[in-house]
């Protein structure tokens, strides 16, 4: 097999090897699959293909075909040096990501071509504006005016968190007007039942989690009137500590809303002796009816609730994280573990647990989800993190198809790009991972990546291996 980074000019075969169908799992052994000019121009039985000088062939017998993988939820272009976590998502069989924020100034550089990602990186698939939030949102005429403008600077999205229930309505009906998927978090004094309703497009990190769980519980009505009476805790908001307090809140807001409301665990205590299932069930068919898709981000959650546990610290793929960051997650930890009391990292354990029990319903339930890993939080690692997703889905109980197909298919439909992405069949785009084993079976054959194929530019295992040692010598001088 190839060990070439160099895009081929000339028409590459991908000869023996098992299609598996996205949509249903099937699989077509022994085809050879037919690449020019980044997209797959042909698929036949691999018998009856006959090379010659002007074709480059990669013979794969055994291997498993997919469709690149979609990270539909990170945060990669804020970064200084964001080659190397591009690198790394690659590196992972990542073929397309969802930049789930933006700015007035990224949205410019992608129009005029300038938005520099490099040769060996994924494709950005989707970018927001600025994240309305309090601070540029604060009135619903103000943030009306934002959605307006970030469509008119080419956003293809409106992500939210954290404005009044006022605002958030009033730029979800803006951004759905104006033909813009309206994404992010519920706000507090927001149900999740009346989000949908309006047009919610998806809803991030399950809620986030314990807003959402609100409705799942029999004491919720009793939780929004605890949280609708509660004053707001005092925050020193000059200028010196937000810069400290804006890292905290990115990288743990957990730990954030630990330090400031101790108290608000009691609430999340309610939450989790107060869940029903038939509550969740019901929501879930609310999201059904109005198309509301979720991106669990469940090793987001799991990393951000558990954070003090040693196996994020001795995570031998820190190798691949700058020194500064891996010394500020390491001192965020001990502040973890300082803050938490033990009844309330058994909580917050109960919680992460609670957090998959919600997935495994709502997969049961037919509500649409994606994968997505919140690369720029606390201990999430680019790349990587989307393989422990998986893992923490097939946890969860779902199947390796649904698994798989939430990192793939599910992906296209959202985007509305089933005619290019999600699947491997003709037309599509020459995205494709290649695996040892088949992926049908087991969600650890996920893992067992073979080669990568990026607009019919193929990566072996030796140059993908390239990619994570070359990101580690960076880092290292």
């Amino acid at each position: 097999m190839s060990e070439s980074t160099q895009f081929q000019p000339t028409p590459l075969v991908l000869r023996g090897v098992t299609i598996v169908d996205t949509h249903s799992g099937g699989l077509t052994p022994n085809r050879a699959i037919v690449i020019s000019g980044g997209r797959i121009s042909n698929i036949v039985p691999a018998a009856s293909f006959a090379s010659d000088s002007s074709t480059k062939v990669v013979d794969a017998p055994g291997k498993f075909v997919v469709p690149g993988f979609l990270d539909m939820h990170a945060h990669i272009l804020e970064e200084e040096n964001r080659e190397n976590s591009l690198n790394l998502m690659l590196a992972h069989g990542i073929t397309g990501w969802r930049q789930m924020s933006g700015s007035s100034k990224l949205l410019e550089e992608r129009k005029l071509g300038q938005l520099s990602l490099g040769t060996d990186a994924p494709e950005i698939l989707e970018m927001p504006g600025q994240i309305l939030t309090p601070t540029n949102s604060g009135t619903p005429e103000i943030s009306v005016a934002e959605v307006q403008k970030q469509r008119a600077e080419g956003a293809d999205f409106i992500k939210t968190i954290n404005v009044t229930p006022r605002t958030f309505f009033a730029s979800l009906r803006e951004a759905r007007k104006n033909g813009l998927a309206y994404v992010g978090h519920l706000s507090l004094g927001v149900r999740s039942e009346k989000a949908s309703e309006a047009g919610m497009r998806s809803i991030e990190h399950l809620g986030p989690l314990e807003l959402q769980l609100i409705s799942c519980s029999s004491l919720g009505w009793l939780i929004r009137l605890v949280l609708a009476l509660k004053s707001p805790p005092a925050i020193d908001l000059s200028p010196e500590k937000m810069a400290t307090v804006g890292k905290l809140i990115v990288a743990n807001p957990t730990l954030f809303r630990m330090q400031v409301d101790p108290s608000g665990m009691k609430n999340t205590r309610r939450l989790i002796d107060s869940f029903r299932e038939d509550k969740c069930r019901r929501l879930a068919q609310v999201f059904v009816a109005h198309g509301t898709w979720q991106v669990p981000t469940l090793i987001r959650i799991e990393t951000m609730q558990l954070a003090e546990e040693p196996r994020f610290a001795e995570d031998p793929n820190l190798r691949y994280m700058p020194k500064a960051t891996r010394q500020f997650w390491i001192s965020l930890a001990q502040k973890f573990a300082e803050t938490v009391t033990t009844e309330g990292r058994e909580t917050l354990k109960q919680l992460t647990a609670l957090a998959l029990r919600m997935t495994k319903l709502f997969d049961e339930s037919g509500v649409k989800m994606l994968t997505g890993s919140d690369y720029g939080g606390m201990w999430v690692i680019p790349g990587v993190s989307l393989h422990q997703e998986f893992d923490l889905l097939a946890k969860a109980g779902l199947s390796p198809l649904k698994v798989l197909q939430m990192t793939t298919l599910a992906g296209a439909e959202f985007l509305h790009r089933e005619a290019t992405v999600g699947s491997v069949e003709v037309g599509r785009d020459a995205n494709l991972v290649l695996l040892d084993g088949n992926p049908i079976e087991s969600c650890q054959n996920l893992h067992k990546i073979s080669a990568v194929f990026r607009a019919g530019q193929c990566y072996s295992r030796d140059a993908l291996d390239g990619l994570k040692r070359n990101v580690a010598d960076r880092i290292a001088s």
